[in-house]
């Protein structure tokens, strides 16, 4: 009589991982302000402490 040879089901591993990096809008939104807003402001921010918007007058 032949023996029946177990199927082992093997879970993938990298669906797990995958899941563990999603991005999520919320993510994407801090950083869009942290690199995109962020140097901004720190310019403007830069430029109005040495007088750069003062008016030469």
């Amino acid at each position: 009589m032949p023996s029946k040879k177990s199927k082992k089901k093997f879970t993938s591993k990298i669906t797990d991982i995958t899941e563990e990096k999603t991005t999520t809008p919320r993510t994407a939104k801090i950083v869009l302000f942290v690199f995109g807003v962020g140097p901004l402001i720190l310019m403007c921010l830069f430029l109005f402490s040495n007088g750069f918007f003062a008016s030469p007058s």
